[in-house]
């Protein structure tokens, strides 16, 4: 490369821009931010008739970046298309080579090193239409989708929401997938057994071991996974069901002493853990999701970041495979700091299993052609938490099994036999580059079991029957579904994130105890797309688009013919124009049987069960996979007028009812209601709570300063205390009824402390100071964009990584 050439390198991100011009110093550098031309924003902008052309303009903000892109083009020796190496960075590419005149070249580098970026600015490429057309063919179904269908749910759905609807072409799969698991839900059958235990001691010995019932006379115990899921049916039919009546004989049998504890069978083999495949996007998003509690969304924006600093290479790929760099970098990592004795003799590679797996890139690593451990590189928290990870499972690709020995041993008593199970770590493998580089060390564990040998004689040194009910199946995670969508071959890695966000911003799914549960607008939704358009959004249909759009990036197939085949159908599928000629059943799309046999509608004002003599609220918060006969028979007597849980000192009676936002107290005559907050909504409903829940706000007496009444409230948000025009949330308090004068006092004294504005540093990537500054209701953390609230941390030892760490969410 000519040193004395004036290059302009056009990137994606403004954060490459620094690591690149560090690597560049003759470069301008200047970033796209994503795309800057999409379809003309309120309209279908594909004119289907000739050819589908497509009507594109400049994104609004985006004028900036032209004119300056035009103004360094003028003044450069090349100009250097660097935007991200895959289809959206094509076209991209694509579309800045239209809007200047010059003559440009495109270059791509899976990492931001200086070897990488200098070896592609010397191997530059004619862009790749193909990709172009596959980006392009992509986003003009999608339109053509959400220009068509979403018409179609404003329309039928308005009465349910009226406004924000959407029939995207992947996010109506994935919704699919979570309505169709609620449903199992709602099918499911509780299952009750008893489970026994015993705690045994060997002789001679400390350390006693547990034991679990396995059979009785010979025939194998039931446990919660032999049961059908929904109905009172065992899988096999030759296995007992421990009862209440039966574990009491058996624990009577347990106690006897007519009989000894004998060790029957005693079996010790190995067995071993094969080390796991470098990172592809998803699995890193599932692996980040259960080691480090983050959300797919949030371990995309963090490995952006490593990605942009010239950490790891580029995080969006389904390809298993390593570089040859890859490869030396890693096996040079391992022998000198972990060891030759964990290095695997050979080079190990990886086949994809993925539907549709493109394998456009070598798996996300660490970059460059030598590695560095986290502490290294003076990284933010939870950067050096992910690519901890990226590194320990790059380490592990190329390390030996783990190795252990599993003992398996049967114990009888009579005519009662239990079983127990150790695992000892003979050889730890692949596992050390998890327990060295990870903050979560590698868990492969069984409960303890001590040195035995057979017939050997143990005493009983305790016994317990535990009653257990069968679990429903269980709700997908948001790493659960993503694995789910991988395995189905729907959507792409990088769009994941992206459409489970969609689900939430259409209030089409909440999140609720890290399960992404479907809402009754998500399932109205899916069921009238289900019952009138299967043939586009469904399953196999969806893959077997990705197939198609990886088909024309390839060069294999038509961008044209795909689309025509879509738009006007084909023999096996109907085609976008003709689906839009059906009758719309709203009453079908709206309803849904519930396994108790209620119909439950889904109208304007939420969910509610039909009945002949009057229809019944369900509260928001009650999920369809939630609502079982028990729950709709507590609903129902929560109706009746004479559900009376109290009387008022005036002698009004109070009653437990429930509504849309959950169950709440009404008194008789004056009609006065009382939300029952969620705190109280668990226990039982005394007359004397009711009487105090009913009698809200609460006074609770004079302040002696501000010589103002002190008012104890429940919001939206939780319990308070107001005095004046001023309010103080009360946290962690576990019965705020029961709160003293004297303590409300104390509250507010704290809540009235103010913080001069402390300046904790910058943020590393945006430059931005971050300053805590007291507020209205607290302490807030600022850098002069966002403000973020403070409460319930430690304001004094607030640090700044954990200011970034709150940025970076």
């Amino acid at each position: 490369m000519d040193s004395n050439q004036k290059l302009l390198i056009i990137v994606e991100s403004p954060s490459k821009t620094k690591t690149i011009q560090k690597f560049v110093p003759n470069a301008s550098v200047i970033a796209s931010v994503g795309h800057f031309k999409d379809l003309v924003k309120n309209d279908l902008s594909i004119d289907i008739d000739n050819d589908f052309a497509m009507k594109f303009e400049t994104i609004k903000g985006k004028n900036k970046f032209l004119q300056e892109l035009r103004k360094e083009a003028k003044k450069a020796d090349r100009i250097l298309i660097a935007t991200d190496p895959d289809r959206e960075g094509e076209a991209i590419a694509f579309d800045i080579a239209s809007s200047i005149k010059e003559s440009s070249e495109r270059i791509d580098f899976n990492e931001i090193t200086k070897s990488a970026v200098m070896k592609a600015i010397e191997n530059p490429r004619t862009i790749n239409l193909s990709l172009v057309d596959a980006q392009r063919a992509r986003r003009a179904i999608d339109r053509i989708v959400g220009f068509t269908f979403s018409p179609v749910l404003w329309k039928t759905l308005r009465n349910v929401k009226g406004s924000g609807l959407s029939a995207g072409r992947v996010q109506s799969v994935a919704l699919k997938l979570l309505v169709d698991k609620e449903k199992d839900r709602n099918r499911f059958v509780k299952n009750r057994y008893h489970e026994i235990t015993v705690s045994l001691l060997p002789n001679g010995e400390k350390d006693e071991f547990l034991s679990k019932l396995i059979s009785v006379n010979s025939q194998n115990v039931a446990t919660g996974e032999d049961f059908d899921k929904y109905s009172n049916k065992l899988n096999k039919s030759d296995l007992i069901v421990i009862g209440e009546e039966e574990s009491k004989k058996i624990l009577s049998q347990i106690e006897s002493k007519d009989t000894h504890w004998i060790v029957d069978t005693l079996e010790t083999k190995p067995t071993k853990s094969s080390s796991p495949p470098p990172f592809t996007t998803s699995t890193l998003q599932q692996e980040s999701s259960r080691r480090l509690g983050f959300s797919p969304k949030k371990t995309m924006s963090v490995a952006q970041k490593l990605y942009e600093q010239g950490f790891i290479t580029y995080m969006r790929t389904d390809s298993t495979s390593l570089s040859n760099e890859g490869l030396n970098a890693a096996r040079e990592f391992i022998l000198k700091e972990i060891g030759d004795d964990y290095l695997s003799q050979n080079p190990l590679s990886y086949s994809n299993k993925i539907a549709n797996a493109q394998e456009a890139h070598e798996a996300i690593r660490p970059a460059g052609s030598t590695f560095n451990a986290p502490q290294a590189l003076n990284l933010e928290p939870s950067q050096e938490k992910l690519y901890g990870l990226i590194l320990s499972r790059t380490l592990a690709s190329q390390m030996k099994s783990a190795r252990y020995e599993r003992t398996n041993v049967i114990i009888s008593k009579g005519d009662l036999k239990f079983a127990s199970a150790g695992n000892v770590t003979v050889f730890e493998g692949y596992t050390r580059a998890y327990n060295l580089y990870t903050q979560r060390g590698f868990d492969k564990s069984d409960a303890f079991l001590p040195n035995l040998a057979l017939q050997q004689e143990l005493d009983l040194m305790k016994s317990e029957s535990i009653e257990k009910f069968t679990t429903p199946p269980r709700r997908f995670s948001e790493a659960m579904l993503v694995k789910e969508m991988e395995s189905r071959g729907i959507g792409r890695p990088s769009t994941y994130s992206s459409i489970i966000d969609k689900l939430y911003n259409r209030d089409y799914a909440i999140n609720k105890n890290k399960a992404i549960i479907p809402t009754y607008l998500g399932i109205a939704v899916s069921q009238l797309l289900e019952n009138h358009y299967s043939d586009l959004f469904n399953e196999a249909f969806t893959a077997g688009m990705e197939e198609r759009l990886d088909s024309i990036s390839r060069s294999e197939d038509s961008y044209l013919e795909a689309l025509n085949n879509f738009y006007f159908g084909t023999k096996n599928f109907s085609g976008v124009a003709n689906l839009l000629d059906r009758e719309i059943d709203i009453i079908k799309a709206c309803s849904v049987n519930s396994s108790s046999g209620h119909l439950i509608r889904i109208g304007k004002y939420g969910p509610y069960i039909e009945e002949a003599d009057g229809n019944i609220t369900i509260p928001n918060e009650l999920m369809f996979g939630d609502l079982s006969e028990e729950e709709i028979d507590k609903i129902k007597n929560m109706t009746l007028e004479d559900n009376i849980v109290g009387t008022t000192d005036s002698g009004e009676k109070i009653l437990l009812k429930s509504g849309k936002y959950g169950p709440y107290l009404e008194t008789s005559n004056e009609k006065k209601r009382q939300s029952i907050p969620k705190m109280y909504r668990d226990i039982l409903m005394t007359e004397e709570l009711a009487k105090e829940l009913i009698g809200l706000p609460k006074l609770l007496g004079l302040h002696p300063e501000f010589k103002e009444n002190i008012m104890l409230y429940f919001g939206p948000y939780g319990p308070y205390l107001k005095y004046g025009k001023k309010n103080i949330s009360i946290k962690n308090n576990e019965n705020p009824l029961s709160l003293s004068l004297s303590e409300a006092i104390q509250l507010i004294s704290e809540g009235n402390k103010t913080y001069e504005p402390t300046s904790l540093g910058k943020h590393p990537d945006t430059g931005n100071e971050l300053i805590i500054k007291s507020g209205r209701y607290g302490p807030y953390i600022t850098d002069g964009k966002r403000n973020i609230s403070l409460k319930g941390k430690d304001i004094d030892s607030f640090s700044l990584e954990e200011g970034i760490a709150l940025f970076d969410e």
